[in-house]
């Protein structure tokens, strides 16, 4: 049960409002309808619903409840109540004007307005209202038509609103399938789309754009024909899901020719490069235009090939679009600039294919050229389109040499003592790889040995190598130490630069072996079995190689004086 909740002031001030906006309407309607001098024939029948086949005097007519059927020219794809007017009494009868069951409205003109259900909340039946308008004549195939309606949310009967109340075109009335309810949701694919969301319960909104016709069409049916999933709304219910149901009256409804042509850029078309620029054409008569190239001419040349769209925009009514895919009837010949081969090697060149004949500059006339000589080489195409040149330079790369040194051999070994250096070379190179595994264009060494650096090129690698060196081996035997822990001479050992100290072995005058060490650990700090050795002469046996690839190794005897 709708409630109605209508006071004086607000009466008054919609009435107002109505008696203001119906003359603006008026004289709008009057200018904008001359085109050339002659009023745009609205193809509509009964645009309003003023004409209709009862009177207000009726028993029947004034009954609540009265259905679409009644009003001339008009279906109802549904038994639904949706017809009002202002002849009826408010409130005996709910489906009065400008109080009604479903708010305060006046018609946008005349005295009658059609109330559909757009939009109801899930959980019940997808209800929805579709009036079905006859055309005096069957749409003419190609010709284009503004469509355009007005419709206003009913503000007592709607907590929400909707913006697909759109316009199916047909030539004949549309039909519910056998396995869908009359009165509820029927998907058909709209021609004429709102915009924006339908949100205003006080002024008239206006649906429009422009039609091309198919031709035969003559009916136009009005609604919300997505499912609740695609439908964009917006909700004030409580439970937006559960609880949003969306009604518009619905007025002035027109289909008139707009007096101008569908904008036709033609088939997708292919042509030579020869006869580019393209010119594509937009139709006379639209307020504006606009290229997919973001220019805003009536006519636009273009240079390359590829998918061209247009829309034309007419007014405030709309607008239609239309596009083209220009493609070239042959390829572009390009060539590459060079072909760098190394000695020896082939070089393989290839054209497009899609050519009707090939001739290069040597006499072969296949797609792909093979050579392997250096050189320039010239390429002539032929098709219908005409012939194309285009030419090719080989190069004949080689490993370059003496591109780099890593300069003299040389030594760790400075002042008697080896110190780490570092290894470079002598230019910058496309990339390094050291003997030692470094890749950077410096390496630090600390080791005698041969260093060896790479480089790669394409068509191959170039390399240097320098002998690191270390000093001279040096070996000495001190002949007294005093381990007596004041950091000097505490410990015996040989002195030794670059040699590899085998074995050290010490005896006591007795001949026992009180020490036996190693490199590294081939000092003796001057105790025996953990204790301190006596004082007194010690004899020595050393066994020791220098750090050199002679492999050899030397033998030394000799004593020590163990002072305490």
């Amino acid at each position: 049960m709708i409630q109605m909740n209508v006071n004086k002031q607000s009466v008054i001030f919609h009435f107002i409002n109505r008696i203001d906006h119906l003359f603006i309407s008026i004289v709008l309607l009057f200018i904008l309808g001359f085109t050339n001098g002659t009023i745009s024939q609205n193809l509509v029948k009964n645009p309003s619903f003023e004409e209709f086949t009862d009177n207000c005097t009726s028993q029947s007519f004034g009954a609540m409840g009265i259905n679409i059927s009644v009003v001339d020219d008009w279906f109802t794809l549904s038994q639904s109540n949706c017809y009002m007017h202002t002849c009826y009494s408010f409130p005996s009868n709910a489906n009065s004007l400008p109080n009604n069951r479903a708010g305060f409205q006046y018609p946008r003109t005349g005295e009658a307005v059609i109330l559909i259900t757009a939009y109801y909340f899930e959980g019940a039946g997808d209800v929805r209202v579709y009036p079905v308008g006859e055309l005096t004549n069957p749409l003419a195939v190609d010709s284009v038509y503004c469509v355009e309606y007005f419709v206003c949310l009913s503000e007592l009967t709607s907590n929400g609103a909707i913006m697909n109340v759109d316009a199916f075109i047909s030539d004949t009335i549309p039909r519910y399938p056998t396995w869908v309810q009359e009165g509820f949701l029927l998907e058909l694919p709209a021609q004429i789309k709102s915009k924006q969301i339908l949100n205003d319960s006080i002024n008239w909104m206006k649906v429009s754009d422009l039609y091309r016709a198919k031709g035969g069409e003559l009916y136009i049916t009005v609604g919300n024909f997505m499912s609740r999933e695609k439908t964009t709304k917006e909700s004030w219910s409580q439970m937006p899901d559960q609880g949003t149901v969306v009604y518009y009256f619905l007025d002035d409804v027109s289909v008139a020719p707009a007096g101008v042509k569908a904008p036709a850029l033609g088939a997708d078309t292919i042509i030579c490069r020869s006869e580019m620029p393209y010119r594509l054409n937009a139709p006379d008569g639209y307020d504006s235009y606009l290229w997919s190239t973001g220019q805003t001419s009536q006519s636009i040349d273009v240079y390359n090939q590829g998918k061209y769209a247009l829309t034309c925009s007419l007014g405030d009514c709309g607008s239609l679009s239309d596009e083209i895919v220009i493609t070239f009837d042959t390829p572009l010949l390009s060539l590459a600039n060079e072909k760098t081969i190394c000695r020896g090697d082939t070089a393989t060149i290839s054209a497009p294919p899609g050519f009707a004949q090939y001739r290069w500059s040597n006499g072969d006339t296949s797609q792909i050229l093979r050579t392997t000589l250096g050189g320039t080489y010239y390429l002539v195409t032929t098709d219908r389109c005409g012939k194309q040149l285009d030419s090719v330079k080989v190069l004949i790369d080689t490993i370059p040499t003496g591109i780099f040194k890593l300069g003299n051999d040389t030594t760790l070994c400075h002042n008697g003592k080896d110190y780490p250096i570092v290894l470079s070379a002598n230019t910058e190179l496309p990339n390094y790889f050291w003997s030692n595994g470094d890749t950077t264009m410096h390496t630090t060494v600390d080791r005698r040995g041969i260093y060896k650096l790479s480089s790669n090129f394409r068509c191959g690698e170039v390399s240097d190598e320098i002998f690191v060196d270390v000093c001279p081996p040096v070996i000495d035997f001190p002949n007294a130490f005093t381990p007596n822990g004041d950091g000097l001479n505490d410990t015996f050992g040989p002195v030794q630069t670059n040699m590899f100290i085998q074995s050290l072995l010490i005896y006591n005058r007795w001949g026992e072996r009180v020490f036996e060490g190693r490199t590294p650990g081939y000092h003796w700090d001057g105790n025996y079995l953990s204790k301190p050795a006596p004082a007194g002469i010690y004899a020595y046996r050393i066994l020791y190689s220098p750090y050199d690839a002679s492999g050899k190794l030397f033998t030394q005897k000799g004593c020590v004086v163990l002072i305490r």
